[in-house]
């Protein structure tokens, strides 16, 4: 009896405990079904999954700073404005989307600057879709590298761009080259240090002649780029060549020549494919393999070079990625340009030593120094330049965490100071500058031709002004110019001191406007502005004297000129018809200082006058003289014979005019 009951506790044990599992299940199946109904009611909100961001890189609101097309002097100051806008604004992150053939140099280093120095401390490049020479440049100065897919970045060698069109791009000489290569790779190592980028790999960007392996730490799997000089420390045998992992660019032009091979009159050989395990080998010229030593061991070590002086006293100095660079080096070192090349921030590149040998094992050869590097979108992933493709602005937004995303443009004026200071643009505007002066002092007093001139002037020392291109110095040597050669003109005719002088100042002001201020004419890009503003600066004068010559021979024909210009000037004795160019023509002598004529036509100031029976191009000193008016010869040169009035005006038809021995004028017989 008493085993019965306990069997009956122990089956109704079991059955309320299936029961409440039976409940549970039933209860867990109607909590689902209640969370998807929710889920998929109207105006539910999915939860957004948060990506993970480092702290350094999160921001709120973020600003997108635009650089399109080629980079020039407003395209710093452009960006300036506009990083300082978001200063002010208090955006906490900024992006530099870059999609530049790169630009002037001395424009990309201030952009460069600028974003280094600016109170945003969150800054992100998006490379969207090339960044060539300045574009890479500016690229680097940020914390980070975003690109697009496709996207291609690199080849910031400096050239020298013919602005006549006649040689194309040009490189640089070696003085050219020494002088304005180590400013670039100042800032580029800079930026490569503030970011963590390989300093060896940025080198091979800006320049040329620098061959580079690529090796891991197997120890900690840390890459590196090293030279030829680190490579032989860490291996034996000669260096390993093949085909680079890094392509050379299309068409690329080179600046550094061995001097050794060119004495040779060798080139340095292409080896074959190498495999995927890199085992390949140099290739002589016949085609042999060069046997171990041939090829560089018996070269001496150079106490110079940093990895073979361990002892180094600065870490932090300049080193450079090549023996090519030995002259850029050696610009670090010079007293004189310590404060324009100093490197202020601390090193992170390992300083390899042969006690390093075993720690490393070879990767690949990333270069073969045949120009400056160019990389694609997932090339930059793998060497550690970029960090994420990007490829709209939501991810871009998503890459920050960011709340807001706000774009920012040039705005119209900067567009409008662009137009103006396009050379082509900048030569129409001096050639009308020009044309308008000479046609005002033909029509003086009318003031015309001279609004015109003024607002030519305006128009190109303005921009120029806001680019720190030109400053007061040009206007007043344009002032000074002008005012000479009005001397020349109406004062003492001819073309003496007063000509020379006034020639040269208006010649040196307009050229002033089309270059930088301040700028070192020893400097390759100085020296280029000065060549491609001489050259617009003298076809404008050329263009202008030949719309000049055509004006005052066509003159009377343009209805806006009839009231300024003469129409009605009548034949000459000899029946050939006279046109405005006899005004500027040289005198025949027959008339001297102190003659007595009468003017045939209105002088507005340029008119006709007949004196002892001939007619005579003449010009009015004092304002304007009507048609038959007596008129006095006050001054008389070989160019230009300058009368005025000296009575009131007679009758048409009585020309009689006669001067007695005293001096005094008769008309007609009577005195």
């Amino acid at each position: 009896m008493h085993k019965l009951k306990k069997s009956n506790q122990s089956l109704w044990r079991v059955l309320v405990r299936s029961i409440a599992l039976v409940a549970g299940v039933c209860a867990l199946a109607a909590s689902s079904a209640a969370a998807q109904a929710d889920r998929d009611a109207p105006g539910a909100v999915t939860p957004v999954e948060v990506s993970s961001v480092p702290a350094s890189r999160q921001a709120d609101r973020i600003v997108v700073i635009t650089v399109d097309g080629a980079i020039d002097r407003m395209t710093a100051i452009s960006v300036k404005r506009r990083l300082e806008a978001a200063e002010r604004a208090g955006f906490d992150g900024f992006v530099l989307e870059v999609n530049s053939p790169g630009g002037d140099l001395g424009a990309c280093l201030e952009i460069s600057q600028a974003i280094k120095s600016s109170s945003i401390t969150n800054s992100v490049a998006w490379v969207n879709d090339e960044a060539y020479s300045g574009g890479a440049i500016i690229s680097l100065a940020c914390d980070e590298i975003v690109t697009s897919d496709p996207s291609s970045f690199g080849d910031a060698l400096i050239i020298l761009v013919d602005m006549l069109g006649l040689k194309g791009m040009q490189t640089l000489s070696p003085e050219q080259r020494t002088k304005a290569l180590p400013p670039l790779m100042a800032d580029v190592i800079d930026s490569a240090r503030r970011s963590g980028y390989d300093e060896f790999l940025v080198q091979a960007i800006v320049t040329d002649g620098i061959e580079l392996w690529q090796v891991e730490d197997m120890d900690t799997g840390e890459r590196l780029a090293i030279s030829e000089n680190e490579y032989r420390m860490l291996f034996d045998g000669d260096p390993i060549r093949g085909r680079p992992m890094l392509a050379h660019v299309t068409g690329g032009v080179k600046t550094y020549q061995d001097p050794a091979r060119e004495l040779s009159g060798e080139e340095r050989p292409d080896a074959g494919v190498a495999d995927e395990d890199q085992d390949a080998v140099t290739a002589g010229p016949d085609g042999a393999e060069d046997a171990p030593g041939d090829a560089g061991d018996d070269r001496e070590a150079d106490p110079k070079d940093p990895g073979q002086e361990p002892g180094v006293t600065d870490p932090n100095a300049y080193r450079p990625a090549s023996d090519t660079l030995r002259d850029v080096e050696e610009e670090f070192e010079k007293t004189e340009r310590s404060a324009e090349l100093t490197l202020m921030q601390e090193t992170n590149r390992r300083l390899i030593t042969p006690a390093d040998k075993g720690r490393y094992r070879l990767v690949g050869y990333i270069c073969d120094g045949s120009s400056a590097i160019v990389m694609r979108e997932q090339e930059m992933l793998e060497f550690g330049l970029s960090t994420k493709i990007v490829n709209n602005d939501e991810e871009l937004r998503s890459f920050f965490n960011a709340k807001s995303l706000t774009r920012v443009n040039e705005n119209v004026f900067e567009k409008l100071v662009r137009f103006l200071t396009n050379p082509f643009v900048q030569f129409v505007i001096i050639a009308i500058f020009l044309l308008a002066i000479l046609v005002e002092m033909v029509t003086a007093g009318t003031g015309i031709a001279g609004a015109v001139a003024l607002t030519a002037l305006l128009l190109l020392v303005g921009p120029g002004a806001l680019l720190g291109l030109s400053g007061w110095w040009e206007v007043i040597a344009i002032v000074a110019g002008l005012i000479c050669l009005a001397i020349e003109i109406f004062v003492v005719p001819g073309f003496g001191v007063f000509g020379v002088v006034g020639f040269i100042a208006l010649f040196g002001g307009l050229l002033g406007t089309l270059v930088n201020s301040g700028g070192s004419m020893s400097s390759p890009q100085m020296q280029q502005q000065l060549l491609r503003g001489s050259v617009t600066v003298l076809l404008a004068f050329v263009t202008a004297g030949v719309l000049w010559w055509l004006f005052i021979r066509r003159a009377q024909d343009l209805p806006i000129f009839q009231r300024l210009m003469l129409n009605d000037i009548p034949a000459s004795p000899n029946g050939s018809t006279r046109t405005l160019l006899h005004a500027i023509t040289m005198d025949d002598g027959t008339v001297r200082e102190g003659d007595i004529g009468l003017t045939t036509t209105p002088l507005y100031p340029i008119g006709q006058a007949e004196f002892n029976g001939n007619l005579h191009d003449v010009y009015s000193a004092f304002g304007t003289i009507e048609a038959n008016v007596a008129v006095r010869a006050v001054r008389v040169t070989r160019m230009r014979i300058e009368v005025e009035a000296v009575s009131e005006p007679i009758a048409s038809g009585d020309t009689d005019i006669e001067r007695d021995d005293g001096g005094q004028e008769s008309r007609g017989g009577e005195s």
